[in-house]
């Protein structure tokens, strides 16, 4: 045992050793009492009523040590000590009761010396069980306290003395093996009190540290959001520009022999959008900032848009995409539903190389199980649980193009909790992956038919007054070159500022503001708009346009109540947006085919 651990046994005993002295001292107390009184006939008063003051001055001044005890504590440096103090204060008491024990027996008086002794014996086994799990102060009690009157009646001459003598002998030494086995049962219970509070103390200390690895974890976190919020608004207006000149360019040669050159651009821009896009539904997500909109809605529109995306994607690979068409009418957000599926439709695609995809439905009991099913490499047991956390690569982790960034399965977590739609894997290495989501049944008389937006018409916004406001030049100009494209009349301003100062000079009302959020100078969208319509007194419909995805930013944005798109938006997006807040007609067939 560490000597700092026998220390500490040593003073748990000490202190269960003053636990006990009060009722120590009041039984030598009592016990000299019932000597004083029993034996005042037969012992002299010059030899009992000393005797007896001493007891009871000793009695008290063990009183007066045990109280500065209790007052000042008791300490690994000062036990030792102390111990020897009370082994001294008991074997002076001890030794009083034994001297007069043998001075008060007497052959020829029966009675007092079997009072005497049976007194002296109960000290011992009250002795016993108070204060024997402290071997120096119980042997220094016990033994001056038996011995003297153990040998004073070996002496006498009548047998039945020494047959009580030995009995006494007997009875020390039983006592005494006792209090070796009270001593080691305390003392174990004292280690195991201390196990306990070890154990206790590193249970302490290791929620500590894990508390404080979830801090750092938190602040890691919190630094990532950050740097993503400061790179993604820098990166999306470059990007931004990128996808609208390209759109701009693809409008310009559409017939020309450059067609399938500024379709490659653009689907590699497209490409890196869907990266960004990634990052954006996590910060939305994380912000809360994505609105839950229930309803009842019918299954196959869904499902028929994803047959129709994901069969192309998954011939280009040479796999055969199979999606069951059923008549199910659910009650969930079908948008935020059709962004699960497709994570997870796009994350089998992209790692099944041979073999199928498969989308089906059933029923099960009040919800509809919808299953996608691959002939994938599988996923182990080991990586089933981190598949669903943040930038996770299976296969070795190995960037491959086309493979992502490991945020589509996060994204599934992230809107399973939102929908609270549950979301499970069945995977085995060899033999494919199963994810299944169960979404809650809806009713047919609460189905009412929405259109399908992909497939909604071309909006005319040809000859709008749109205002742009934005900090980038560039940006600028490829906002201004996509919506002249389309037929509006556009003027740009880099500020709010700016913005007035041209209003003023052309004295005309723009059908559409179409602001960034984040200007120069610490203005945003937001200021500019309100100033811009507090001019014209007029609310002019606005929209904003954000590369932003740091959360705050994203509920600030959220509370200013205009449509919002992200950079780099898909312009047809933009195109219907600025059509609905103009309240524009969509095109005829024959103007979309023109």
């Amino acid at each position: 045992m560490p000597h700092n651990r026998k220390l500490d046994t040593r003073l748990a005993k000490f202190h269960l050793i003053c636990d006990n002295l009060p009722y120590v001292m009041a039984g030598s107390a009592v016990a000299a009492v019932a000597l004083f009184f029993c034996l005042r006939e037969e012992i002299p008063d010059a030899y009992l009523v000393p005797w007896f003051g001493f007891v009871i001055a000793w009695t008290v001044l063990r009183g007066v040590i045990l109280r500065y005890w209790k007052k000042h504590k008791s300490t690994r440096h000062n036990v030792n000590q102390r111990i020897a103090v009370a082994a001294f204060l008991a074997f002076v008491m001890a030794t009083s009761f034994g001297v007069f024990g043998f001075f008060a027996v007497d052959e020829g008086s029966p009675f007092s010396s079997l009072l005497i002794l049976m007194i002296l014996a109960g000290m011992t086994a009250s002795a016993t069980g108070s204060s024997s799990f402290l071997i120096p102060v119980y042997l220094f009690f016990v033994t001056p306290l038996l011995t003297p009157i153990i040998i004073k009646m070996w002496g006498f001459e009548d047998p039945i003395y020494r047959w009580l003598s030995a009995l006494g002998v007997m009875f020390l030494f039983v006592c005494t093996g006792v209090s070796r086995s009270v001593s080691t049962s305390v003392g174990s219970s004292i280690r195991i009190r201390f196990e306990n509070d070890e154990l206790l103390e590193n249970l302490r200390l290791e929620k500590q540290r894990a508390e404080e690895a979830l801090k750092r974890e938190a602040h890691a976190n919190q630094a990532k959001s950050k740097f993503l919020a400061a790179a993604s608004h820098d990166l999306r207006q470059p990007l931004h520009s990128l996808r609208l000149f390209t759109a701009t360019l693809e409008l310009q040669t559409r017939d020309t022999r450059h067609k399938t050159l500024v379709s490659q651009i653009d689907s590699s821009v497209k490409s890196l959008e869907e990266l960004f896009n990634a990052l954006l539904d996590i910060s939305k997500l994380d912000a809360g900032t994505l609105p839950v909109n229930n309803q009842h809605s019918q299954l196959a529109d869904l499902l028929r848009l994803l047959k129709r995306d994901f069969q192309p994607l998954a011939a280009e690979k040479g796999i055969e995409f199979v999606c069951e068409i059923r008549e199910y009418v659910v009650y969930s957000d079908l948008l935020l539903l059709e962004r699960l599926l497709r994570n997870i439709i796009s994350n089998a695609i992209r790692y099944t190389s041979s073999g199928s995809v498969s989308l089906n439905v059933q029923l099960q009991g009040e919800d509809v199980s919808i299953s996608v099913v691959d002939t994938g490499p599988g996923i182990s047991a080991s990586d089933q649980a981190r598949i669903f956390e943040e930038f996770v690569q299976l296969n070795g982790n190995k960037h491959t193009r086309g493979q992502g960034i490991g945020l589509g399965l996060s994204i599934v977590k992230r809107l399973s909790i939102l929908l609270d739609i549950p979301v499970s894997l069945v995977s085995k290495p060899g033999f494919g992956t199963t994810f299944s989501v169960l979404v809650p049944l809806g009713y047919n008389e609460y189905y009412e038919e929405v259109a399908d937006a992909v497939s909604q018409p071309l909006h005319a916004v040809n000859s709008l007054f749109v205002l742009v406001v934005d900090d980038e030049y560039g940006v600028c100009l490829a906002v201004e070159g996509l919506l002249e494209t389309w037929g509006c009349v556009v003027m740009t301003a880099t500020s709010g500022d700016a913005a007035l100062q041209q209003l003023k000079e052309i004295n005309e009302i723009p059908d559409v503001i179409l602001s960034d959020y984040r200007l120069r100078d610490g203005e945003t969208g937001g200021d500019a708009i309100r100033r811009i319509r507090e001019h014209l007194k007029l609310d002019v419909p606005a929209i904003i346009l954000t590369g932003d995805i740091a959360p705050e930013q994203l509920t600030d944005i959220k509370r200013l109540g205009f449509p919002m798109l992200h950079k780099p938006c898909e312009p047809e997006l933009l195109r219907k947006l600025i059509a609905e807040q103009a309240n524009v007609l969509p095109l005829s067939e024959t103007e979309q085919a023109s």
